[in-house]
């Protein structure tokens, strides 16, 4: 599999789709979910930000989770 082509794996594997998925139910709740470098020593692999604060996330998964409890929070944004 190429890294600039993920289209010979199934949908539901596809990292991109997964974050552009999870980007757009951030940005319902008025998040922004944004891809780090790993390159850079100490940087997580994904962020949250709104109103000035960031929270670092490093899987899909940690995002997906975050989510989950901002949504049962009742931090529905808005």
């Amino acid at each position: 599999m190429s890294t600039t082509n993920d289209l010979d794996t199934p949908t539901t594997d596809r990292e991109r789709k997964g974050f552009a998925t999870l980007a757009a139910q951030f940005a319902l709740l008025g998040y922004v979910l944004i891809k780090g470098d790993p390159a850079i020593d100490g940087q997580a692999l994904y962020y949250t930000m709104r109103l000035g604060t960031m929270q670092p996330l490093e899987t899909l998964e940690a995002a997906a989770l975050y989510m989950a409890a901002l949504v049962g929070a009742g931090d529905g944004g808005g």
